[in-house]
């Protein structure tokens, strides 16, 4: 999808009081941007932050500005943000709420373009011709490079697809040694029969895969390789054909930068299968 080696989820921004000034987070992407990460993950479920990163934005040079990829989410609302009496949280892939997050986004980050807008649920009662319309007019505009979705089934992206003459991207979808499934279900084998690039939300499970047998074999493999156990989890995911790319919680600086390290790290067949033997507890058929 691009030359980072992974991306920067914003998910947790909130939780950093070192980064809720503008030049804090200004100087944050900077020092990013050095390292080589220049995709960050940005959901419609925390827009409330939309004003301090478009502040943030606003201080850095023109040309860095340039090179900060943004991919969006959107699809969810949230219940605390349903204000009608059932307060129920639900989709929303109508096309008017879809424009109407684009343009925010763009308006609030001060940003001319989206790297990806993804869809993050399929929608039950999503009207699948004016949707695909939708998502090819934000494309066509200019507003968005490409198009993605998130925990599609193969059936419910092809429905999609069948609706736009954009081809779809990338799916993301969590995906770990611990979560490894769509590896054995067919789930990896149709997105990329269909030319999907595949994107890992929690690829290091939330910090569990550091734990009991898994975490002791990661970090005996971050010794020989001289890398971090992190770097190791990354390159298990980085080691599978097609190579899904990780789509990292921390914002920690010094995390950030030993992933960055470790990136292209490829991890041999017994070190692959040991890994995921560690996490499930039994061998392979």
């Amino acid at each position: 999808m691009t030359a980072a080696p992974f991306v920067i989820g914003l998910r947790q921004l909130p939780y950093y009081d070192s980064l809720q000034t503008p030049g804090a987070l200004a100087s944050w992407f900077q020092q990013r941007l050095e390292e080589g990460l220049c995709e960050f993950d940005h959901s419609d479920l925390e827009k409330a932050r939309e004003g301090l990163l478009g502040q943030a934005i606003r201080q850095l040079p023109a040309d860095q500005a340039r090179q900060l990829q943004f991919d969006m989410s959107a699809g969810v609302i949230p219940a605390r943000q349903n204000d009608d009496r059932f307060g129920a949280k639900y989709y929303d892939t109508r096309p008017e709420y879809l424009d109407e997050v684009v343009n925010r986004t763009l308006k609030q980050l001060g940003l001319e373009q989206l790297n990806t807008f993804l869809l993050m649920r399929p929608d039950p009662l999503m009207d699948v011709e004016a949707t695909g319309r939708a998502l090819d007019a934000i494309v066509e505009s200019g507003r968005a490079r490409r198009i993605g979705v998130a925990n599609f089934l193969p059936a419910q992206w092809r429905h999609l697809q069948a609706a736009m003459q954009t081809p779809l991207a990338c799916q993301q979808m969590e995906m770990s040694i611990a979560r490894s499934q769509m590896l054995f279900d067919g789930m990896w084998d149709s997105m990329r029969r269909d030319n999907m690039a595949g994107l890992a939300g929690s690829p290091l499970w939330g910090g569990r895969i550091f734990e009991n047998q898994l975490g002791q074999m990661l970090k005996t493999m971050a010794d020989t390789h001289q890398v971090s156990p992190a770097g190791v989890a990354l390159a298990w995911l980085h080691t599978i054909p097609g190579q899904p790319r990780a789509v990292v919680g921390t914002l920690r600086p010094a995390r950030l930068q030993a992933l960055a390290h470790d990136a292209g790290l490829t991890l041999s067949r017994p070190e692959w299968f040991a890994l995921l033997e560690a996490v499930r507890a039994y061998r392979v058929p």
